[in-house]
């Protein structure tokens, strides 16, 4: 038995709507969109990071998706490198459906059951495109969870956990062709019959389950198993509002909806997570956190569809003539100088405290040779800055920051997350900015990861926003 003892979200900072996708046909859906630098890898960290700011540190790592971005490599090592966590710790990959989320939670518990492991970080992340010109088939979005798993005492004990498995899929690819059955076949043979078997086995009884959360695109054939069960499904089934805020977000979707009734619950919850199967997951909420992540929510809204296009890097960026350039990035570079590169990790000189983030062998101020680990901070104070429009991007020109970092250090760095530039994110000389990781905007053959700034965010600066709409 285990308890999720903390947990963060992280979503994009734009979205678009299906009234920018499709024009005239009156959807009122929303999606998260990843900017041209963001990944399931960045969005993983971005969550990871947050959450384990204060520990505890865990001695596994479980990573759910089912839209890798390494074939032959792990992402969860990856991520654990990422975040400095011990080497050689567990760290297992759980790649195939959107039920994977669910998948890892069910395998989290069981090796925390054993006892040989004690916290457990649980990473669910999903980013995929459909085909241009197709998005109206599935609306879904990008976003990524991570959880602490524990054997401690936390926000909610994980009570019961079941896989019903089922055969048949409602689609699925083999040797990249699509297979799709018969839509109605598939839900009456797929959905109907396997959540009626899980919900027979499980047995749930009004008055011991406080609310249903059924995670699956044919939830309303459940509600005849509902109501022969005396559930009353206005008051017991849990809504989604995760999906009109977001779109769906694959093998995410299900932890943000146990996250959602964590937030606004109390009591005993029963999910039923389906895909070629069914997750029955029961979980009792011991308390609500005292910081909500799922309320509140802000984004940029894309306002055409020429820059959806741009912002998935699809088109030319400047002319007909343009084409995407591949910029050179070192693998080999980025592990040698992974301390400075990766972990910020600078050297301070002893005498007078000046801070390096390049390796030297005497102080530049003092002339003094003898020098500390530091590490640097992801917050600072923009020192100066400059607009380079000879640099590759999506959305040019591309603004490069000197940022005097705060307690020393000063880094060079591209700003991100500026398609729209106004004055919540124009940077000027003495703005406040933070740090946060990214890829390189035309880097497309290989992985090459790096620190780039954003504006932050004033004290108060939504309330104004939404006081002025």
């Amino acid at each position: 038995m285990s308890e999720i003892i903390k947990y963060h979200v992280a979503f994009p900072e734009f979205r678009v709507s299906g009234q920018v996708l499709h024009p005239g046909q009156g959807k009122n859906s929303r999606q998260c969109i990843c900017y041209t630098d963001e990944d399931l890898i960045t969005l993983s960290f971005r969550a990871c990071s947050a959450l384990l700011n204060g520990g505890p540190e865990p001695d596994a790592v479980l990573f759910a998706t089912s839209t890798p971005v390494f074939r032959d490599r792990y992402h969860a090592s990856f991520v654990a490198d990422l975040l400095g966590l011990k080497q050689g710790i567990l760290a297992l990959d759980i790649i195939s459906t959107a039920r994977a989320g669910s998948d890892a939670l069910l395998l989290a518990d069981k090796l925390i059951g054993s006892g040989e492991y004690r916290n457990i970080l649980l990473v669910a992340a999903h980013v995929d495109f459909p085909p241009v010109g197709e998005e109206f088939r599935n609306a879904t979005g990008h976003a990524a969870v991570a959880m602490i798993l524990s054997a401690d005492k936390g926000l909610a004990e994980i009570s019961s956990v079941q896989s019903y498995s089922s055969a048949l899929a409602e689609e699925f690819y083999y040797k990249g062709e699509k297979t799709v059955y018969d839509p109605r076949f598939a839900r009456a043979a797929g959905f109907k019959a396997n959540m009626a078997d899980a919900w027979k086995k499980t047995d749930p009884k009004p008055g011991q389950t406080g609310k249903i959360i059924i995670n699956s695109p044919y939830a309303r054939m459940a509600m005849s198993l509902l109501k022969k069960s005396g559930f009353d499904t206005d008051q017991h089934l849990f809504k989604d509002t995760i999906a009109p805020m977001v779109g769906h977000t694959g093998a995410c979707h299900a932890l943000l909806l146990m996250i959602s009734a964590m937030e606004n619950c109390q009591g005993s919850i029963l999910l039923f997570d389906y895909l070629n199967g069914t997750n029955v997951i029961g979980f009792k909420i011991n308390q609500q956190p005292a910081e909500t992540r799922l309320s509140g929510l802000d984004f940029t809204e894309i306002v055409s569809y020429q820059d959806y296009l741009k912002l998935r890097k699809q088109g030319d960026f400047t002319d007909i003539t343009y084409r995407t350039k591949e910029m050179f990035s070192s693998e080999m570079m980025m592990e040698r100088e992974k301390d400075q590169l990766l972990y910020l990790k600078a050297r301070e000189c002893t005498s007078c405290h000046t801070v390096f983030l390049i390796k030297t062998s005497r102080c530049h101020h003092c002339h003094g040779t003898d020098f500390k680990v530091k590490k640097l901070a992801r917050t600072g104070t923009v020192y100066t800055l400059t607009a380079e429009h000879y640099f590759p991007s999506s959305f040019p020109p591309v603004n490069m920051v000197v940022i005097d970092l705060d307690g020393g250090g000063r880094v060079t760095v591209q700003q991100t997350d500026n398609m729209y530039p106004d004055e919540e994110n124009r940077i000027k000389i003495g703005d406040r900015v933070e740090l946060v990781y990214r890829s390189m905007m035309e880097n497309d053959r290989k992985p090459n990861y790096f620190w780039k700034c954003k504006k932050m965010a004033r004290k108060g600066a939504k309330n104004a926003k939404e006081n002025e709409k």
